[in-house]
């Protein structure tokens, strides 16, 4: 019983969720609303403009006089002639609205896609944490695609069905009320057949979208882990993951279209019995004398344009679940709560004093999960220009500070300072002005050298020349202009064509470019070679000279002439001191130091 309460309580949920994602599109829609204000304008005209053709024909067929075997053929060419005008008027205001309706849609499309591009950028690491990239692609792309076609096709045959259903039952009433009776037996059924078929279909189409993103989801990380796939020979595992994936798809995409499908049979088959009802009332009403016969032809063409849009739109609806849970997708994106910016930006032009690099953690408590700390009570400071390294097993909490430094996550409890300032008091963009972050896997982009080394920087340090003379302040400029086209030189794939230590020296020397006042490298040398290693340390050393760095080692001979050294294990700092200091305790630090030694 508890069961069947939850699940028709998340259904509720899932309606009122896609009720506000359709209410959500309807405002983007209404942006343009000179353009929708012509659709709607040439909708009205073009459907009133057909609502005469069947009255025109049966004109036409009450001038052929059977019974006396006369023609009136003033009134057949005529009215034929009207045919053909309102016919072309029709045609002509029907291409006119699809043209407009097109235009509508991809605006509203682009306004999405820049709209959902931009939320992204804001979203907190966490949200990315949680939600695979492949699906998120998968949104940008198939999703919004999907609301582009409902917004040009589906909403006009909407419009269209309305104004039709309405203006066909007006006329279908001036010529019998009896016959239009029928109708109230047969609607009701066909709304009825629409709702329990369409909220199955919906049930369906959700799950299929949800596998899609799966499958997207799955491939992007089987794509990106290409290397590790074949060092482990797990190509056929994943191969058959991936199958698992793609025949879960392929069931529930053919549920969803098998019960969309029965859709239009079953209203067409009711739409028949309209026609059987209407020739046999009608020829009753006939042989009384109480209709002609071209009434009742304009009765049965005005009750297949009653009918029609009937049945079309229960197909459109039906067809609308899957842009529906598209919607849904596209807006859980929109709706997503950004970063916390609990700092107001600075007015622009205002000057704010340079940080000189003073950061201090106070009694700093942080969980990932309630009930699981990651940190606790961590309080240390690193006075400006100082080096500290932060080392200890995996899991300690090392790169989790870093994270709190940087604001990705908020600390549950405790203080982290600036110079005195709470971090909390900058806006993000300031605060993240203040550090420049090296990490293990650096990324570089598509483009070349020279773009990717000034990506961040800001604009009086980004030219040419000064990327020149900066990479050959700290020694990176032989390397780079041995590469095919120096500067120049495309860099493909997240840069195939590099070592790992050649994107790590191009990656220092893009935070170089960036000038802050503090530097922090995540465990930067933790992937390359001894020789490799050295010339980064070199190079670091000259980036971060004056500078305020952070330093997260794994291998010791890096961080052995910091400034201050601190030691975690649980979440805790357990020993603090430089080198010498820490050694002569003979602890934690010790410990490690000798592993590693050993090791060599």
């Amino acid at each position: 019983m508890n069961k069947k309460k939850n699940a028709s309580s998340h259904e509720k949920a899932v309606q009122r969720r896609r009720v506000g994602s359709l209410l959500q599109l309807v405002r983007y829609i209404l942006r343009y609303k000179l353009l929708i204000g012509s659709v709607i304008v040439t909708v009205l005209v073009a459907n009133l403009l057909a609502l005469l053709i069947p009255q025109l024909t049966g004109i036409m067929v009450d001038a052929l006089d059977l019974s006396n075997g006369s023609i009136d053929f003033s009134a057949l060419i005529q009215n034929g002639l009207y045919i053909v005008l309102v016919s072309l008027v029709v045609w002509g205001l029907s291409a006119l609205q699809n043209v407009l309706m097109l235009k509508t849609a991809q605006n509203v499309v682009l306004d999405l896609r820049h709209d959902v591009f931009a939320k992204l950028m804001k979203l907190p690491v966490s949200y990315f944490d949680n939600n695979t990239k492949g699906n998120i692609i998968s949104i940008i792309s198939v999703d919004i695609d999907n609301i582009s076609d409902t917004v040009s096709a589906d909403a006009i045959t909407l419009i269209t069905g309305f104004v039709t259903v309405v203006g066909s039952l007006i006329m279908m009433l001036t010529i019998s009320p009896v016959m239009t009776l029928i109708f109230v037996v047969t609607v009701p059924m066909m709304f009825i057949a629409a709702k329990i078929i369409s909220k199955q279909a919906r049930r369906l189409f959700r799950i299929k979208k949800n596998c899609f993103g799966e499958l997207c989801g799955y491939a992007e990380e089987m794509i990106t882990a290409q290397k590790t796939v074949k060092v482990y020979g797990l190509e056929e595992y994943n191969k058959h993951n991936f199958f698992d994936i793609s025949n879960r798809l392929q069931k529930s995409g053919a549920k969803a279209e098998f019960v969309s499908s029965i859709m239009m049979p079953i209203l067409n088959g009711i739409n028949n019995l309209n026609f059987t009802l209407i020739c046999a009332i009608g020829a009753f009403l006939a042989l009384n004398g109480r209709i002609s016969i071209g009434n009742i032809s304009s009765f049965v063409l005005y009750s297949k344009k009653f009918a029609g849009p009937i049945v079309d739109t229960a197909n459109i609806i039906n067809m609308l679940q899957a842009s529906l849970a598209a919607c849904d997708r596209v807006f859980s994106i929109l709706n997503a709560d950004p970063e916390p910016e609990l700092a107001l930006p600075a007015p622009e032009g205002e000057k704010k004093p340079p940080v000189q690099g003073e950061v201090r953690f106070e009694d700093v408590c942080f969980s990932y999960v309630p009930d699981t700390p990651v940190l606790r009570h961590v309080s240390f400071d690193i006075q400006p220009g100082q080096m500290v390294a932060i080392v200890g097993a995996t899991g300690s909490g090392k790169t989790t500070i870093i994270s709190l430094l940087e604001r990705f996550y908020d600390i549950t409890s405790g203080t982290i300072t600036i110079d005195g300032k709470n971090i909390h008091e900058f806006s993000l963009e300031q605060l993240r002005q203040c550090f420049a972050l090296v990490l293990q896997d650096s990324w570089l982009f598509e483009g070349t050298v020279m773009e990717n080394i000034a990506y961040a920087a800001p604009p009086e340090r980004s030219t040419p020349e000064m990327v020149r003379s900066l990479c050959r302040q700290i020694e990176v400029d032989d390397f780079i202009e041995s590469l095919p086209n120096g500067y120049d030189t495309v860099l493909h794939s997240d840069s195939g064509g590099l070592s790992q230590g050649q994107r790590q020296l191009l990656n220092i020397a893009r935070t170089f470019l960036c000038d802050p006042p503090i530097f922090i490298l995540d465990e930067a040398t933790s992937s390359v070679d001894t020789q490799t290693e050295a010339k980064i340390k070199t190079v670091t050393a000259k980036v971060t000279q004056g500078k305020t760095s952070i330093v997260i080692a794994h291998r010791l001979s890096t961080i052995l002439n910091a400034d201050k050294i601190l030691v975690m294990k649980d979440g805790k700092i357990r020993e603090s001191g430089t080198h010498e200091e820490l050694i002569a305790q003979g602890g934690l630090y010790q410990e490690l130091y000798e592993s590693q030694f050993a090791e060599l």
